[in-house]
């Protein structure tokens, strides 16, 4: 189950992206919810100082018993940037200077931090993440260079271009993180769907996704499974259907074919990532 972070209403934009602040809305959700994992797509890191991201993302972690997943971005809406005194020029780098303080004060105990954007020397960050960070995914390509992307970030979230692109950014992507040492990167896609009434309706392109009937929605599924998908986010704000039924129409006719746990890629092995060494200029304190 996936939040947005947008933070205000730009009416030339489309849409009011998401009412309730992320990190409210996933604190409720953690308390209503068991099992399911909670995503970011995404935390807007450019705007929010990495203390207060790293402070409000390890809580969600604890609260929830470790289900948090954080898709971050550097944002897309300029009228947020001068709201914040932040320069919309500057984002990219801001998000690469945010993020290393991120991984640094979840990551370590007591680190040594000298950034930009603060300083950190003799205190510590609490909570820390259940085991012991959390997995963050790139949303798009962020203004970053894509082996950028693929030695600091746990895994990538990309749009819905056609087949034969995206078979062609995953195969990229599993060049750049194969044999690293770091374990699978997964990749991730991001469609929009409105589930036609008609099961058997051909697919007709909408923004970032398809208006579709659910025997070509499977088969469509398998497509990108076929071409290293590792999962699918579904958004479903141009269904025209009411989006409880179209839930209970996927869940009787579609995800029985997707088993849990069973990949049915392009046959990687999959084994977590693991956390090791410092990073950039932060230095680890020795234990207490």
């Amino acid at each position: 189950m996936w939040v947005r972070d947008v933070p205000l209403l730009d009416p030339s934009f489309g849409d009011a992206g998401q009412v309730f602040d992320p990190w409210v809305y996933l604190g409720q959700l953690s308390a209503l919810t068991t099992s399911i994992t909670l995503g970011t797509a995404s935390i807007v890191m450019p705007l929010r100082h990495p203390l207060h991201t790293a402070k409000a993302a390890a809580s969600v972690d604890q609260l929830s018993g470790g289900r948090l997943l954080l898709g971050v971005a550097t944002g897309d809406r300029p009228v947020e940037f001068p709201a914040f005194g932040q320069d919309l020029g500057g984002r990219a780098e801001r998000f690469r200077q945010s993020l290393e303080y991120f991984r640094a004060v979840l990551e370590h105990r007591f680190p040594h931090v000298e950034s930009p954007l603060g300083r950190m020397r003799g205190t510590d960050l609490l909570p820390k993440p259940v085991y012991r960070w959390i997995p963050v995914l790139m949303t798009g390509r962020g203004r970053q260079d894509v082996r950028w992307i693929a030695d600091h970030t746990d895994g990538w979230l990309y749009y819905t271009p056609p087949l034969e692109q995206q078979a062609e950014n995953i195969e990229r992507w599993r060049e750049l993180t194969r044999g690293d040492g770091d374990g699978f990167k997964p990749y991730a896609q991001a469609t929009y769907l409105d589930l036609a009434e008609d099961p058997l309706a051909l697919p007709r392109r909408i923004h970032q996704g398809f208006s579709v009937g659910r025997v070509s929605f499977l088969a469509m599924m398998r497509a990108w499974q076929g071409i290293g998908i590792d999962q699918l986010m579904i958004n479903f704000k141009h269904s025209r259907r009411p989006v409880a039924e179209v839930i209970d129409e996927l869940a009787e006719h579609v995800l029985p074919h997707f088993p849990p746990g069973h990949s049915g890629g392009r046959g990687e092995q999959r084994r977590p990532v693991e956390r090791t060494g410092s990073r950039g200029s932060t230095t680890p304190e020795p234990p207490a």
